[in-house]
């Protein structure tokens, strides 16, 4: 990669991103499409974010991922929103207009992206959904899960009035709220059950759950991708569940985002590939 002046800039913004994978799935993109283009990741003061948004757009960033914590507070900030991040109030993509950046929300297409790479068949399995979150990532996912048809959902939140408020996201569909107290009840008989909180995030606060009360051919999704194998992870493998970690909603919702960017969705296998090799080496 040759850096120029010129060189259109691309960022992840959030805090703490020093664990973030997301330049070496970008850049890898970039390279592989010919594109010009750099992506870093910028760890912003949340004390100064709205500043710094003002002050990349007048400085010319072509774009921009949101993480942890700002995904909500990009959406307030957005000069003009997409439909999905209109009902999440959530924001996880910027890209620049003539008055500021246009806010999008990939992660719930992302998840679902990745949920058809590789938990194939999904869909036809999918009856008992429980989410864990009631956040941006968590909203998107419930928003995403119910377009693609699924019906029987519950949502467990630590904060009972949060949880209330995203479910009330799906119009006229019962989403079932539980409280974090209450998640046993929750994911009795349940087929897909995903943590869409930062819980386990390297291996902080880990997300204990007794997976043994789902079904037994339960797909258990963590989107917390460091470690690769998180507290529940281990539980439901040794559950006898199948597992996926958060890696591949990573890959899928940066492969929309680059789409948003420039113009072509770039291949989620090799993105997939390549930051499974960079964590085994």
């Amino acid at each position: 990669m040759i850096i120029k002046a010129s060189t259109p800039l691309y960022a992840l913004l959030g805090h703490p991103v020093s664990h973030s994978l997301s330049p070496i799935l970008q850049n890898g993109w970039i390279a592989e499409h010919g594109f010009e283009g750099v992506y870093v990741a910028l760890d912003v003061d949340p004390a100064h974010f709205e500043a710094s948004i003002d002050g990349l757009f007048h400085a010319g960033l072509r774009g921009a991922n949101v993480t942890i914590p700002f995904k909500e507070r990009a959406a307030a900030k957005a000069c003009a929103l997409s439909q999905n991040a209109m009902i999440t109030g959530s924001v996880n993509c910027l890209s620049p207009a003539q008055n500021g950046f246009l806010g999008d929300s990939t992660d719930g297409a992302g998840f679902i992206a990745d949920l058809d790479f590789r938990a194939k068949g999904w869909r036809e399995k999918t009856g008992h959904v429980v989410i864990f979150g009631a956040g941006g990532a968590a909203r998107a996912i419930l928003v995403a899960l119910h377009h693609a048809g699924c019906s029987h959902i519950h949502l467990v939140n630590r904060n009972y009035e949060r949880g209330l408020e995203a479910a009330r996201l799906i119009v006229g569909e019962t989403i079932h709220v539980w409280s974090l107290a209450e998640n046993d009840r929750a994911l009795l008989g349940a087929s897909l059950v995903i943590n869409a909180t930062s819980a386990g995030l390297n291996d902080q606060n880990a997300l204990a759950l007794d997976v043994s009360k789902t079904a037994e051919d339960c797909l258990v999704y963590d989107t917390v991708y460091a470690p690769r194998e998180t507290s529940l992870l281990k539980d439901a493998r040794h559950s006898n569940r199948q597992a996926l970690d958060g890696l591949g909603m990573l890959v899928g919702q940066g492969a929309l985002a680059f789409e948003i960017w420039f113009g072509i969705r770039p291949d989620l296998a090799s993105g997939l590939t390549r930051l499974e090799a960079s964590l085994s080496s």
